[in-house]
């Protein structure tokens, strides 16, 4: 008997979806747009939501921006490339310009107490008009916090009026040559207060510093003592004042370098101000009388010198900030601080006529050389204590 079998019938209509072995559409999503200049020039991640990210794939499971194409990507501003270059200008600028008024006002006016002080007075009201205006972000400050900046006001307040009594004694170029004598102090000062001692070679990038110096005191027409030692004692003070705004405020790192340049000036105010008035206040009514005889009987002349000078003191200090902020290195940011020195004393000698010898000349640059030879080498001496500081950190 034959054996009966069932026919197998074939449907010949198209298989439902789930059933298919056709790959799935996948549309292309394009996501140059969708990421910066910068993460479109490296090979990294591609941020955004969860439809963006990389779904696993076999054994990949990432998904990298490897291209795009230059009319998709953002080009950087223009604006942004001469930040610093404008800044750096700037400051140069505000420094020259506040030095001759400076010695001008000095000249019409030699009240150097009186002058520094209302410098100080300046800055502050400038600090003031930023924070009304919230164009600077406010400091937040505590009582704690201003007992900590007192010592470093009284050291700024010491290193400011020296500075500008030294600038009322003796020519601005060679008081300049002085001042760059200031690292030979934060050396000498920084191992029995900071417990920080150098090298050898940070010592012998000294030398250049004090012969230059030497030098140029040789032959310096406007040598006096009163001027020389005020300079020094300047340069002690500021030398001071940074040393104790490492101790004092260092818990403070969240106030900018403008606000805590504004607060120091305000604070000094309280030494400045009746150390002023001590040592000086019974020589101004006559010093102002003279000044106004002087400029032809008006007060205005006097008054606009006052005026400008306090101006442009707080902006070549403010700039000087902007310069740092704008991320260089503090090797960088001593070059350009030794060439702007350079500028003041060439500016200075070629607007007030200084009879300059040539020996002033050599110790002029040779000091100032020094200048950058001592950050090169401290700098040095950082980068082998932190590489130091990271082997011993491994073992």
């Amino acid at each position: 008997m034959a054996t009966l079998t069932r026919p197998v019938l074939h449907r010949r209509q198209a298989l439902p979806v789930q059933a298919t072995c056709l790959k799935p559409i996948v549309r292309p999503v394009s996501v140059a747009p969708a990421v910066s200049a910068a993460a479109a020039c490296r090979q990294v991640p591609v941020p955004g939501p969860a439809f963006l990210q990389p779904q696993q794939v076999g054994t990949s499971s990432r998904t990298v921006v490897t291209a795009a194409s230059a009319a998709s990507v953002p080009q950087e501003s223009p604006r942004a490339n001469w930040k610093l270059p404008t800044f750096i200008l700037l400051w140069y600028a505000f420094n020259i310009i506040f030095n001759i008024i400076n010695k001008s006002t000095l000249n019409a006016f030699p009240c150097p107490w009186f002058i520094g002080t209302w410098q100080l007075v300046a800055s502050g009201l400038f600090m003031g008009v930023l924070w009304i205006t919230k164009l600077h972000p406010v400091p937040q400050i505590d009582a704690k916090f201003f007992a900590a900046l007192l010592p470093v006001a009284f050291f700024h307040t010491v290193g400011h009026i020296a500075a500008v009594v030294s600038f009322s004694q003796m020519a601005v170029s060679f008081a300049h040559i002085v001042k760059s004598a200031e690292p030979v102090f934060s050396v000498a000062l920084s191992g029995p207060l900071l417990g920080v001692w150098y090298p050898w070679y940070v010592w012998a990038s000294l030398l250049p510093i004090v012969a230059g110096c030497s030098l140029s005191a040789m032959k310096e027409v406007s040598f006096a003592w009163s001027g020389f030692n005020n300079a020094m004692i300047s340069n002690v003070g500021m030398v001071l004042r940074n040393i104790y705004s490492k101790k004092s405020l260092n818990d403070y790192k969240h106030i900018d370098g403008i606000n805590l340049f504004g607060l120091i000036s305000i604070a000094s105010l309280l030494f400045c101000a009746p150390a002023g008035i001590y040592f000086e206040g019974s020589t101004w009514k006559g010093a102002w009388e003279a000044a106004v005889a002087k400029a032809g009987g008006s007060a205005v002349p006097v008054l606009q010198l006052l005026g400008w000078g306090g101006v442009f003191y707080h902006l070549y200090n403010q700039l000087s900030y902007m310069v740092l902020d704008c991320g260089i290195s503090p090797v960088t940011f001593s070059v350009g601080n030794t060439m702007k020195r350079v500028a003041v004393v060439v500016s200075s000698v070629m607007f007030f006529r200084n009879p300059v010898s040539i020996l002033n000349w050599i110790g002029s640059f040779v000091a100032i050389g020094g200048t950058y030879l001592y950050t090169v080498a401290t700098d040095r001496y950082a980068a082998q204590k932190k590489a130091a500081a990271a082997a011993k950190k491994q073992q």
